[in-house]
């Protein structure tokens, strides 16, 4: 087994472990964004902060800090949805060769003939996994049911580096989401004292108002 070889298998195991870790923070954050709202809506009762006055003096600054979503839309009131980047077309041709490769080994009609054993119903099953991750551009997903059944790309370099930068920018996501108040209180657990703090910062970093 070649250098590279080696080492795309090592990076597919380790975009794996990235997207398990993105995965785990957002699940986490479904829940923490509403936890972190009633600690702040309580702490601010039960402290006097003025937050509805304070929300109202703020509102330019609030957009600024807390931006909304802005969707395009065309004269018809259909959504525009932005162009696919240079760089994203680059990559989804690499994984576009090995996806027909997939649908080659695994699309269901390969098996319409033929009695739906448990492996055969485990490699439509797969099949149907691998386009969904193809779809979302879960690349970590896809390439693992590629390794499941040994389907390799044909030029190392460029997917290893492809790998390399979908794990650094997956990182950054990770690190990012874990910056957030949200995450931050989560992380205090029980520790009433670290929550407290933890508001009083976000009053003087949204509203300069001191507790």
């Amino acid at each position: 087994m070649s250098i590279a070889v080696k080492r795309y298998k090592k990076l597919v195991k380790e975009l794996l472990f990235t997207y398990s870790e993105l995965e785990y923070v957002n699940e986490v954050l479904k829940d923490a964004h509403l936890e972190f709202e009633i600690y702040y809506r309580n702490y601010c009762d039960n402290n006097d902060v003025p937050i509805d006055d304070l929300n109202k003096q703020n509102k330019e600054r609030l957009s600024t800090i807390f931006p909304k979503k802005q969707v395009n839309v065309d004269e018809a009131g259909i959504i525009q949805h932005n162009q696919e980047k240079e760089e994203d077309k680059k990559k989804n041709k690499v994984f576009h060769r090995m996806y027909r490769i997939i649908a080659k080994k695994l699309h269901p009609d390969k098996f319409s003939n033929k009695e739906l054993s448990d492996e055969v119903i485990e490699k439509i099953n797969d099949f149907k996994e691998a386009t969904s991750a193809y779809d979302k551009k879960n690349w970590a997903k896809f390439l693992d049911i590629c390794e499941k059944y040994d389907i390799l790309p044909t030029r190392y370099e460029k997917i290893n580096s492809l790998i390399t930068k979908e794990i650094n920018d997956t990182n950054k996501l990770v690190q990012k989401q874990k910056l957030s108040f949200s995450w931050r209180l989560y992380e205090c657990g029980d520790d009433t004292k670290c929550k407290n703090k933890l508001i009083k910062e976000f009053l003087f970093l949204v509203f300069k108002y001191s507790v």
